[in-house]
């Protein structure tokens, strides 16, 4: 039986103190303080009975504010893939959400803090050691700020883990803790982050080779928890996966081996060259698509200035949606995005380089009948390529049709006789990127990535809304349209891929090619890849192999698949349940995150019945929103860009409710 919190006090338990925790004490702060500003209102509670002071207790074994991923001591050479201008962890100048007295974005604290924030720009990569040093003052700041309002009791940080939740009527919940302990919470926010994963299937398979035959291989990691030092100087190293994570791999074993990078200026594409310290070992990369995330175009916004969307757009959205119900994303959604990012991208073509359509006068006459024939197809009835070729061809015979899911497989239907040759095509594509990005909104190609890059922040509000059906979203949505947009538009800084360049040219890197397919070479005593795309004389395939292997990627953000002791047990005792979702034959299948409501996403138990005082915040709502492990962007919108904040201010306000009671 849990025992109820004493006369007076209401205690809430904020478990995990990352960015996520951080968040909801700041819009907590922001809530305590608009409450004492406000006129005296008429009281909910019995007359003569004093609402109850908060006791806030914080519990993380890690540093609060930074946490875990953003710990401070981590090695300066990973970076934020966000450049300084757009993260915040706290609402200040988020429009319709009233910032909390010690509010600051990450620009505003570089800019009074230069000594703590190196020598940044507001378009420079912030390492994420400097960005947790940003959490970590907002969270003294903001926990200083509450322990002197008059509503907190008390505030205190524990550092240990929560291991148990156990539910109770009325909301409260009794957390067991790692070091013996319990809490009694009158309300639970659970915003505990990134979680430790089950290796899959074939991951196992390949960790049990590794202990058959003396090899070594990692698994999904969070890159700063990696000992990257292990690995010996010259050894050939199999790398799975070419998004984030691989580039932090790049960075520790090339600059932080002692190498160099110096500038040639011969322009984007070989801006650097690679001297080798001798220290480093040799990576051997593969990925689906067969080449890295492409680099972010040279911007000084999230966004390309010249973009703006003119079919996917919110009153075209809303009649689709009033006909149909919840929206199919292929049928209704794609074709919307598809003729925005055509517009943009033959707009910018006839903006900036009118001579490739026979000149200016040429390049109107296309453009208006590209436009003629975007209006004229039906709502729901994509451009074909034939009919926006056909019309090209008249302008400009023999340029193809931009094809921009292409991007996702550049390599699609090719084939390379050897290595070298696959080597090559990889650089001059890479090198070709690196001089759109350089370009930043004088390339076309840029634009029409930020178009979809535009759109993708649409779609991501249209899932939280629920305004896609599950099986759209299970098949297009995370089938094949999020890897575009990841693979496109959430790469790494330029400076990133030019220095991935170098290194190639230098040796160090060598490319396996798409589709990879990785085993265990029992007579070598090695790890093998190979890819059905690129032969080599005397063998099937070009086969690298290696002692080592590492896979390039974060842990699975599944709570099905996590081994974190609080949600395997909240799961196993039915506190908690994954949010179930319909795959195209109409079947239930578990999804990534938990069961939750609606904002303030209160957790839904295996009974479906909910647990008035408990939130989700973050990565384990996964399920009902997409993308959820990227940070808010400072003003932007709280259902938007910055949803990660109107989430946190949600259930700020519920918890202040529930006290007020």
């Amino acid at each position: 039986m849990t025992e109820p919190a004493p006369e007076g006090r209401f205690t809430v338990a904020v478990v995990g103190a990352g960015p996520r925790g951080t968040s909801f004490l700041e819009r907590l702060l922001a809530v305590l303080e608009e409450s004492e500003s406000a006129e005296p209102a008429e009281s909910v509670r019995e007359p003569g009975r004093p609402a109850p002071l908060l006791d806030l207790v914080v519990l993380d074994p890690c540093r609060p504010g930074p946490g875990h991923v953003w710990r401070t001591g981590q090695s300066e050479l990973f970076l934020m893939n966000t450049p300084s201008f757009f993260p915040t962890v706290a609402a200040a100048g988020t429009p319709g959400l009233r910032p909390s007295s010690v509010a600051l974005t990450f620009d505003q604290w570089r800019m009074a803090h230069p000594d703590r924030a190196r020598v940044l720009d507001r378009t420079d990569y912030p390492p994420r050691a400097v960005y947790g040093r940003y959490l970590a003052e907002m969270y003294r700041e903001v926990t200083d700020a509450l322990r002197g309002r008059a509503a907190v009791g008390s505030l205190e940080w524990r550092q240990t883990e929560v291991v148990h939740l156990e539910a109770a009527p009325g909301g409260q919940a009794t957390l067991m803790l790692g070091d013996g302990g319990t809490v009694v919470a009158d309300a639970t926010v659970l915003c505990v982050g990134h979680l430790p994963a089950r290796l899959t299937s074939e991951q196992q398979r390949l960790e049990d080779a590794a202990g058959r035959l003396d090899l070594e291989y990692r698994g999904p990691n969070i890159p700063c928890d990696l000992d990257w030092d292990e690995i010996p100087a010259g050894e050939d190293v199999l790398v799975r996966g070419m998004g984030l994570n691989f580039f932090d791999a790049l960075a520790q074993l090339t600059l932080g081996r002692g190498g160099t990078f110096r500038r040639t200026g011969a322009g984007p594409g070989r801006a650097l060259d690679y001297e080798p310290s001798g220290a480093e070992p040799v990576l051997h990369p593969a990925s689906r698509r067969g080449v890295c995330y492409l680099p972010k175009a040279e911007l000084d916004a999230f966004v390309p200035h010249a973009v703006s969307l003119k079919y996917l757009v919110p009153g075209a959205v809303e009649a689709l949606h009033a006909e149909h119900g919840p929206l199919d994303f292929a049928v209704h959604l794609w074709p919307l995005i598809h003729r925005d990012v055509v517009r943009a991208y033959y707009h910018s073509v006839v903006r900036m380089c009118p001579e490739l359509l026979g000149g200016a006068g040429p390049g109107t006459e296309f453009l208006a009948g590209l436009v003629g024939l975007l209006e004229r197809a039906g709502r729901g009835e994509p451009v074909t390529s034939h009919q926006a070729q056909t019309l090209l061809h008249r302008y400009a015979p023999g340029m193809p049709f931009l094809d921009i899911r292409a991007l996702s497989r550049p390599f699609e239907g090719k084939v390379f006789s050897a290595g070298e040759e696959y080597q090559r095509e990889v650089i001059g594509f890479l090198a070709g990127i690196c001089t759109e990005a350089a370009a930043g909104e004088d390339s076309p190609l840029m634009v029409a990535i930020g178009t979809l890059h535009a759109a993708r922040l649409q779609v991501k509000q249209l899932v939280a809304e629920q305004w896609i059906t599950d099986a759209s979203r299970r098949r297009d949505v995370s089938g094949w349209f999020e890897s575009l947009v990841e693979g496109a538009a959430s790469g790494p800084p330029l400076e990133r891929v030019e220095q991935l360049l170098a290194v190639a040219r230098a040796g160090l890197v060598r490319f396996v090619g798409p589709d990879p397919q990785f085993e265990s070479d029992a007579g070598r005593s090695r790890f093998a890849v190979s890819s059905p795309q690129v032969g080599g004389a005397g063998e099937p395939q070009d086969v690298h192999r290696g002692r080592w292997m590492v896979e390039a990627m974060m842990p699975a953000n599944r709570v099905l698949q996590t081994t974190s002791p609080l949600v395997v047990s909240m799961l196993a005792s039915g506190v908690a349940a994954p949010h179930t979702v319909e795959d195209e034959e109409g079947e239930p299948v578990p999804g990534r995150g938990f069961d939750v409501t609606g904002r303030p996403h209160r957790l839904v138990d295996a009974a479906g019945a909910l647990q008035e005082g408990v939130f989700v915040l973050g990565l384990q709502l996964a399920s009902v929103q997409w993308g959820t492990a990227i940070a808010a962007e400072a003003g932007g919108d709280p259902d938007g860009r910055a949803r990660t904040l109107g989430d946190a201010d949600a259930a700020a306000r519920a918890v202040w409710a529930l006290r007020s009671r």
